[in-house]
């Protein structure tokens, strides 16, 4: 190891719980007690005493023996199992939230005693709304590795907010659990950091404060018509199309990339540009160079100043507004569990939106014989087929786990999987709904969190959080300062916390769906290692000033790797992503042809309605479950 390693802590003995390291997770007979052992008997990982991959650690998110037998499915391989006898109602293929809901929808519709088997290929339920915890002198710290909040729950479809009111979840809850102010009352900045890298910037300096101020930019490794530019861009009130008829500019915008409108009519310079390329990553997912201006004046991105385009922005709803608290600690984790909890009542005691939070599982009541719904993990599902290729009759299930396949049989199925792999799975499937399925794409991403030994970097420096345009991670912030039920958020900088960091892969100067193609090869070939070694070395370089050593104050990483995140549609005509899906005309919306039943299988997930958030994946599941009616 060489000596930059050895300063970063490289090899330090972080918490490594992965079970298995997240490969295979059959249970081999080192781990089986001698009785089974005796009795030559299978036992799944799910159902060995103490199985609880909240606490698992290292890769996670699409870990390692989630993903590989779907590719091979989808790559043509052929899978030849026995049929094990078992019948259901319905099956429904993932248990994210909206497979979990769907599961919900039905047995509300269709009675209490039906049998229904949830079948999903990664070791946990949840899809990305996927919980991480920590275990650390005692405490136990928990964090968010994928779907994070309820946003603007306030203005919900009816079938979402009556989901949350059937499982308990009072949002007016939140501004009494979140707290708004906590990390201004510490003295720290309300806003985020900016960290100019070394790598584009030429020296790595944290600019902390309002970049319309000018003594704030003044130390910044940038030019002079730079900071001027940038000043400019966040304080003036103009936009830049003056001359542009009214009638004409909404059009315009959304054929021309944020970064052309920048350069082009704002003429900003390219330290600008730089500083500006990762803005967009965190919600959109993509580079500013390939997000449509119009979206960003849309999302209230700087540039646009008194701008109208007839129709209201995502940042312009005036008292419609809400603020971004609807947080449970682990993200919207806690609606699945709340999901499975409400389903499978053996799996945890309690019975309120608080109690969840510390609720320890006990994964093996997942799969009880005896209970009317079951979640069947490490289960990777390679073929749904009508039985004799009739849409009338019964559905064959094909599925593999630990290396086995089986089949099984139901009267009907909810797809609520990455719907671009259901044409591989479904092949009686008419071309045209395959060629629909087929282009609905999803951003890849990365939820990382880091568990601190303290924050006292942080409170040195003046931040919670900083925005990083030119890192590996481009965004990096202290958890959420939540307190519900028993769990107590880090009130101290002498006490652990997570640290939350953000990662959209994909090259700049490429289409959305080019550079979301190029950001998921990324994410499936970069190995553990190298995230550590970029975290340590980000961390390094950013609180270094503040006295953080990352050898000593990092005591554990997660790296939840979402290859297949955000759920977008696409156009193939025009090679554009559905950025704003409802003012798509009808013809264009590939993916509610998509969606459409089949026989006795329907169709959810977020990517049903090219849409990334947890209200659409709940009211997906809701409609296809009405489709089997």
């Amino acid at each position: 190891m060489n000596k930059s390693d050895r300063n970063l802590g490289m090899g330090t003995d972080i918490s490594r719980r992965d079970f298995l390291n997240g490969c295979k997770l059959a249970v081999g007979a080192s781990l089986l007690p001698g009785a089974v052992l005796a009795q030559d008997s299978y036992i799944a990982a799910q159902d060995v005493p103490n199985y609880y991959p909240p606490e698992f650690t290292g890769m996670r998110g699409s870990h390692s023996g989630s993903f590989e037998t779907a590719h091979q499915a989808r790559d043509g391989a052929s899978f030849n199992g026995s049929d094990n006898g078992e019948r259901y109602d319905l099956v429904v293929v993932g248990a994210g939230i909206s497979g979990l809901s769907a599961a919900h929808f039905y047995q509300q519709a269709r009675g209490a005693n039906s049998k229904i088997l949830i079948l999903e290929n990664h070791d946990d339920f949840g899809g990305h709304a996927k919980r991480n915890e920590f275990q650390i002198d005692s405490n136990n710290v928990i964090g968010y590795g994928g779907s994070m909040l309820l946003e603007a729950p306030g203005y919900y479809p009816a079938i979402a907010k009556k989901l949350l009111e059937d499982l308990g979840i009072e949002t007016q809850r939140f501004y009494r659990y979140f707290d708004q102010d906590f990390y201004s009352s510490m003295g720290l900045y309300k806003g985020e950091g900016t960290f100019f890298d070394a790598e584009t910037f030429g020296v790595d300096h944290l600019a902390v404060g309002d970049w319309s101020d000018p003594s704030i930019l003044a130390q910044a490794p940038l030019s002079t018509k730079a900071r001027g530019d940038l000043q400019r861009l966040f304080k003036d009130e103009r936009h830049y199309l003056p001359e542009m008829p009214a009638s004409e500019q909404s059009d315009y915008l959304q054929k021309m990339d944020y970064r052309s409108y920048l350069k082009n009519h704002a003429a900003m310079d390219e330290g600008v540009l730089d500083v500006m390329q990762s803005y967009a990553r965190g919600v959109w997912a993509v580079a500013i160079d390939a997000l449509p201006a119009r979206i960003a004046w849309s999302s209230g991105y700087p540039g646009f100043g008194n701008l109208d385009l007839g129709f209201e922005s995502y940042d312009r709803e005036g008292d419609q507004e809400e603020p971004s608290i609807f947080h449970f600690p682990d993200g919207n984790a806690s609606v699945a569990r709340l999901l499975v909890r409400k389903m499978i009542p053996a799996v945890a005691i309690g019975d309120t939106m608080e109690d969840i939070v510390t609720s320890r599982f006990d994964y093996s009541q997942l799969d009880e014989p005896n209970s009317p719904i079951k979640i069947r993990l490490n289960s990777t599902v390679v073929s749904v087929q009508h039985i004799d290729d009739n849409l009338s009759n019964p559905v064959k299930i094909t599925y593999v786990r630990d290396g086995k396949t089986h089949v099984i049989e139901s009267n009907q199925v909810i797809m609520a999987c990455y719907n671009q792999m259901i044409p591989h799975l479904c092949p009686e499937m008419p071309r045209a709904q395959k060629s629909a399925l087929a282009n609905c794409i999803r951003a890849p991403l990365v939820y990382t969190n880091v568990l601190l030994r303290n924050w006292h970097s942080f409170v040195n420096l003046g931040i919670h959080r900083a925005y990083c345009p030119g890192s590996y991670h481009h965004r990096v912030m202290l958890d959420y300062p939540v307190s519900l039920g028993d769990y107590q958020f880090s009130k101290s900088p002498n006490e652990p916390i997570v640290a939350h960091l953000t990662r959209a892969p994909g090259e700049s100067g490429s289409s959305a769906r080019d550079q979301f193609a190029a950001g998921k090869r990324d994410l499936l070939v970069t190995t553990f290692e190298t995230f550590e070694r970029n975290i340590r070395d980000q961390l390094s370089r950013l609180l270094g000033p503040g006295g953080f050593n990352p050898a000593q104050d990092i005591a554990a990483i997660t790296v939840n790797r979402w290859p297949h995140g955000y759920a977008y549609g696409y156009d193939p005509d025009t090679d554009q992503v559905a950025f704003d899906p409802d003012s798509w005309p009808a013809e264009k919306r590939v993916w509610v042809n998509g969606s459409r039943r089949f026989g006795n299988i329907s169709i959810a997930s977020s990517d049903s309605a090219s849409n990334a958030m947890a209200e659409a994946a709940i009211g997906e599941a809701h409609r296809a479950v009405n489709d089997l009616n």
